[in-house]
Formats: C-alpha cells, structure tokens, sequence
C-alpha cells in the first residue's frame, strides 16, 4: 500500500473524470500534495496521459478506464482503487455530461444521461466510500457542481437540473456525516475554460476573463487545508470577476448561437 493511505498520511484519492479539464488538474494538484491518486474516466489514453505527467513529477497515479455511467462501475472503481492504492479518504467527482436545450427540445436519453453522470454517479460513489469514511473518523467527499446550479438559466435543461441536484447531495452528504469527521463540500465553478464550456472567444470574452482548471484545483486544495474544526460551504461558488463572463448569461449566448447556426441544442461532452 502506498503511504498515502498510511493513516496520518495524505488520503488516497479517486478523481472521477481525470482524464482533462478540471478533474486532471485537481488529480495532479492532490498528487503534487503527497496523495496516492487513481485516475477514473472513459478515455483510457487521456487518463494514462494524467497518470504518465504525475508519475513524472514524482507522484503516485494509477488510470482506471471505467464508464462510471455503466451498472457496477461506480462500486468497481472504488473496489479497485482500495486494492491498488488503499481504502479511498477523498473523493472528487468531476465528470459530467451536458446538452445544452429548452425543456421542450430535451430528449428523453440526453436527459437521462446527464442526471445518471452528474446526480446518480456521484451519489453511488459516495455511497461506496462514505461507510469506510465513517469507521475511520475522516473523509472528504468534494463534488464539481456549476454555478448554473444555482441559478435559472433558460436552456441548462437537464444539465442545470442535475446539478441544482448535486448541491442538495452533497448538503445531505454534510448534514448526515459531520459528526463522524467526514467532510463534504460541492465546488460549484462559474465559466471555466474546458472542453464543456464555449470557448471565451466565440462569445467575445477576452480569455484571461474566464477561470480555468487551475483556480479550480487552487480552490479544492484551499478547502483540504481548513482545519478540522472549521467548516465551509458545503457550496462554494466560485466565480470570474468580470460580468460579462458571467456562466448563465455565456451559456444562453452559446444556445442561442447555436440556434442561429442552424447547430440545434448545444452537443453533449463529457470529461
């Protein structure tokens, strides 16, 4: 086992969507902080791109190619993590699916995967590691929600709908564990430049306006180092200065040209 799941030790960790985006970055940034990591997704050369990068900068990575959408995925991961690495003390889940679309254009399907990739495989995730948590007096559970979560945003469909879902999870998740040294807290980001965002440019948004990874991956870090005693959230929002890189407003811009182009609802991505 590695000493990162020595108890007193930095956590083993399990990255749900390591394989770009926020969850690479935060999986890097907890290896770089002395964590044991197991890198979850579905694209297998990505995630062994993340764990390689790790692995050279002296950390300890191990990829994981699993649908977590898929039955049993969930439950699997976490199974496997603990046998390669150690029982699992922080958990991130970071992959989501999105199709931006008006209720009334929303497909059944589309739907269906964006509430089982960003609601259910979160809460099967806990579900599996939270006993194990729980025995040992320490845990965090750290869920990537959206700043579109917490607002009304026409268009956001079933991507606003579950994560507006995730926030409430991860509150019950909180209330149901603080007193067994378990913490759990959503980071719920505003536009930040991944693959599942518009790109700044297309909606006339100077780059440096717009978060990227990084502020993400400084934010979780931030939260590991509160003291025990201390609590926050469990949502933390964090957002661009500038109003006009504002995530609701860029997300109704980015539907409707969309629309314009004759595109349809915006295509679904997935970390």
């Amino acid at each position: 086992m590695s000493a990162a799941g020595v108890a007193g030790g930095p956590p083993v960790a399990l990255v749900a969507g390591a394989s770009s985006g926020i969850g690479a970055a935060v999986a890097r940034r907890l290896a770089a902080r002395g964590s044991a990591v197991a890198l979850v997704g579905r694209r297998e050369a990505e995630l062994k791109e993340v764990a390689e990068s790790i692995r050279e900068a002296g950390g300890t990575a191990l990829p994981f190619a699993l649908d977590l959408a898929e039955p049993g995925a969930p439950a699997d991961a976490v199974a496997a993590t603990a046998a390669a690495l150690g029982p699992v003390g922080l958990l991130v889940c970071s992959a989501g699916a999105i199709r931006l679309a008006a209720v009334h254009e929303t497909e059944e399907r589309h739907w269906e995967r964006q509430v089982r990739v960003n609601l259910t495989v979160p809460f099967l995730l806990a579900r599996a590691v939270l006993p194990g948590m729980r025995e040992r007096g320490h845990g965090w559970i750290v869920n990537i929600g959206s700043g579109v979560g917490s607002e009304v945003v026409p268009g956001s469909g079933g991507y606003g709908v579950s994560k507006h879902a995730v926030h409430r999870l991860t509150e019950l998740i909180h209330e149901e564990n603080r007193d067994f040294g378990v913490r759990a807290v959503t980071v719920a980001p505003g536009w930040v430049s991944t693959r599942l965002a518009a790109r700044p440019r297309d909606l006339g948004v100077p780059e440096e306006e717009v978060l990227d990874a990084e502020d993400i991956a400084d934010t979780v870090a931030w939260l590991l180092d509160r003291p025990a005693r201390m609590s926050v959230g469990p949502l933390v929002r964090v957002e661009p200065s500038a109003s006009r890189a504002a995530a609701g407003d860029a997300m109704t811009r980015h539907l409707n040209r969309s629309r314009a182009r004759g595109a349809g609802p915006a295509a679904e991505e997935k970390r």
